[in-house]
């Protein structure tokens, strides 16, 4: 997500053909920069964008949470040379640890990567990160080299919604284009988040602190679970070095601000990783315990549980399955009239049918897309007062490869029963104060966790065998890891 998404749709969203090119100032750094976008363009951009962002994202529901991050954010906007854009900072209710700007004010941070601060320093460098990708107008520089490159950036099909949705997925097998910084936007923003820190008072050591974290947790899963605030933001040694020098320029950090208890007491109870009761998998069964269902989606595939989808990519990245809410609420019957008979899309056989007792209608499609002709089946389905779309889709030419296999996952979808699943809770951080001089292995051994031990020394700051001093208040993880599964 991100970055790379978010300039993928403002870019395919302009229409730039009546603007001349410009030359225009860096209002950050003073320097020269290409721009095509002004700054209303830019504002406009950015509230449309933020719409989007919450009507796919649910915020964590939390009005103390989101208050503080605002209040930190806010302080750190205002001493930025752009103080007076609509800034506004928001935490997302999403696992990934990840943050996220876009042009014209709105940032975004996930609970994920919450959990992982351990003061507000920490939150303060990302934050102020952020604010310098938008201070710097780094996604209007970016977009408007797209546009003069004449790349097409926007995937306009039938189907455009859904892949843009599921786009974390898909992008590699539809051939979907990402914009990125590169890294010298990535070190302007380094230098400006220290700087819009240092004015507010913040120790920023706390940066160098926060970079090296992050990148344990991409070393402790060998590249296969990055964050995605890493993935985006390109970490290297290079980089924690040049944060180190500039840190070093800054006088008096002896005196300077960390805030660490106060952080840890607005995140105290925050849920951690997956929130189960809004679905998870269970190896290739997914478990949707508040909805009551599953649905178990084709052995090796890539899945993911996204806010407004749940789907799976092929190991050949040439198909895709896909579970959804329909957007017509009227019954399976009509919201299955409404997608077959869709400009572009030309149905098959369609029939009525009942999957594992629930009312049913099925059929198979072609849809032509801006990326060639996409072939499927689809499914409607009534459960629990909601009408579901499910459908398994792929290249033309390949659907015969595929179709039992998107029967199978499609007539897999039934009632779910099972009370360990339905009973299921999220796992949580909770807030605990040493006695005595321990270390995470000597702490996990009195007080289990379903984290690892490598995992609660990342979220903690520290080596799993470093002794931590008595009084100390740490982050720990409790609760269960939901039945079937196991940490990441």
């Amino acid at each position: 997500m991100a970055h790379r998404v978010l300039a993928t749709r403002l870019a395919g969203s302009l229409v730039l053909a009546f603007l001349v090119v410009s030359c225009a100032t860096n209002p950050a750094t003073g320097g020269k920069m290409l721009s095509l976008v002004s700054e209303s363009q830019e504002i406009q951009m950015g509230q449309q964008f933020s719409q989007e962002v919450e009507s796919s994202m649910p915020l964590v529901d939390d009005a103390e949470l989101q208050a503080y991050v605002e209040g930190v954010g806010l302080a750190l906007a205002a001493v930025s040379e752009r103080p007076d854009l609509p800034w506004s900072f928001r935490v997302v209710d999403d696992p990934v640890v990840n943050a996220f700007a876009l042009p014209g004010g709105p940032v975004y941070v996930t609970r994920g990567i919450l959990a992982h601060f351990s003061s507000e320093a920490e939150m303060a460098a990302v934050l102020g990160h952020e604010i310098g990708h938008i201070t710097a107008r780094h996604s209007v520089e970016q977009i408007s080299r797209a546009q003069l490159a004449g790349i097409g950036l926007a995937v306009g099909s039938i189907l455009s919604r859904d892949i843009a949705r599921y786009s974390g997925l898909a992008s590699q097998g539809l051939q979907v284009l990402f914009l990125s910084f590169g890294r010298d936007d990535e070190h302007e923003s380094d230098m400006l988040g220290v700087r819009y820190a240092s004015r507010v008072d913040y120790d920023v050591r706390e940066s160098v602190t926060m970079h090296e974290k992050l990148d344990r947790i991409g070393d402790l899963s060998n590249g296969g679970g990055i964050p995605g605030w890493l993935s985006t933001h390109p970490s290297s040694e290079d980089r924690i070095e040049r944060l180190h020098a500039l840190v070093d320029t800054i006088p008096g950090l002896a005196d300077a601000k960390v805030g660490r208890d106060e952080y840890l007491f607005h995140i105290d109870d925050l849920v951690y990783g997956e929130d189960p009761r809004q679905g998870y998998f269970a190896q290739s069964l997914f478990l949707h315990p508040d909805l009551r269902f599953q649905i178990r989606f084709p052995d090796g595939w890539q899945t993911a549980n996204l806010p407004s989808v749940v789907g799976g990519q092929s190991p050949s990245q040439d198909a895709i399955v896909q579970l959804t809410l329909a957007s017509d609420g009227s019954g399976h019957a009509e919201a299955a009239r409404a997608f077959f008979s869709q400009e572009g899309l030309t149905s098959g056989r369609v029939g009525r049918e009942r999957i594992n007792g629930l009312p049913a209608t099925l059929g198979s499609f072609q849809a032509q897309t801006e990326q060639g002709v996409l072939e499927g089946i689809a499914a409607f389905l009534d459960h629990g007062g909601l009408t579901y779309r499910i459908m398994g889709y792929t290249v033309q030419g390949r659907l015969n490869n595929y179709q039992n296999g998107f029967l199978r996952f499609i007539r897999s979808f039934e009632i779910l029963t099972d009370r360990a699943a339905l009973s299921v809770e999220p796992m949580r951080i909770e807030l605990y104060t040493l006695e005595r001089a321990s270390s995470i292995a000597e702490i996990s051994r009195r007080k289990p966790s379903p984290a690892s031990e490598a995992r609660l020394a990342i979220l903690n700051g520290v080596e799993e065998t470093e002794r931590i001093p008595p009084g100390s208040m740490i982050k720990w993880v409790v609760g269960e890891l939901p039945p079937g599964t196991r940490e990441d």
